[in-house]
């Protein structure tokens, strides 16, 4: 299996069960749409918020993979902001995570993706080749390249109560395996809103999860130009 670099998405990898469709569906990466998500670390099982992050949807092919549509990533505590891409099709959906200061420990954990049209038990692989420029001692020091391989179920349909309201979405769980150890990624899926829920176990061993608490359209935002630096 070739190895995909951090700009590539999942779209020429054929899973076990994996499926294409041609039934349309409505686009959830729209241009000026907003994601807002609420970052939680846990301490003793109890979840403590740390941290805003914002998914801007730009609505323009991203210059690093024109496969790709062009998102960009913020924080509300740090300001830090960076452009990157989503591939989204009747296919499926696969995101880059955030990936800048402590969000870098991400490019270690599976990416979230789900596969459409859903269907429970289905199975697939992609694979990572790594850098090293993303190594750092708090998780994981490695030299040249290292593969970093995710394996994805899907599991079945899950009600959850959300800031959106009462939401009926699918489950995906995923695991990643590489030399430096394993990492662990369960998330819901709304065929409205996208990734709901992203809940991590990264390499450290800790802990994150990202819940969606809203979504909408910014007026007059140039998202073209406000990520402007986009990730290695």
């Amino acid at each position: 299996m070739a190895l995909l670099s951090c700009q590539t998405g999942p779209s020429q990898l054929i899973g076990v069960g994996a499926k294409n469709s041609a039934e349309a569906k409505p686009e959830i990466f729209t241009q000026n749409k907003e994601f807002v998500y609420q970052v939680s670390r846990f301490k003793d099982g109890r979840a403590i918020i740390t941290d805003t992050v914002v998914l801007t949807s730009i609505g323009t092919a991203w210059k690093m993979d024109t496969t790709q549509k062009e998102i960009g990533w913020s924080s509300k505590v740090s300001g830090t902001q960076s452009g990157t891409g989503v591939e989204e099709s009747p296919s499926g959906v696969w995101i880059h995570p955030p990936r800048f200061d402590e969000y870098a420990i991400l490019e270690l954990s599976p990416f979230p993706e789900v596969r459409l049209p859903f269907s429970v038990g289905q199975e697939w692989d992609w694979e990572l080749s790594v850098g090293s420029h993303w190594s750092n001692p708090a998780w994981a020091v490695w030299k040249d390249r290292m593969v970093v391989r995710s394996h994805y179920k899907a599991g079945g349909e899950k009600n959850i109560q959300t800031r959106l309201g009462q939401l009926t979405c699918y489950e995906v769980t995923a695991v990643a395996t590489c030399t430096a150890g394993k990492t662990t990624l369960v998330l819901l899926f709304h065929p409205q809103y996208g990734f709901v829920e992203l809940d991590y176990r990264n390499m450290d061993g800790k802990r994150m999860r990202f819940q969606l608490v809203s979504s909408g359209i910014i007026n007059e935002f140039h998202g073209a130009t406000y990520f402007d630096k986009p990730l290695p």
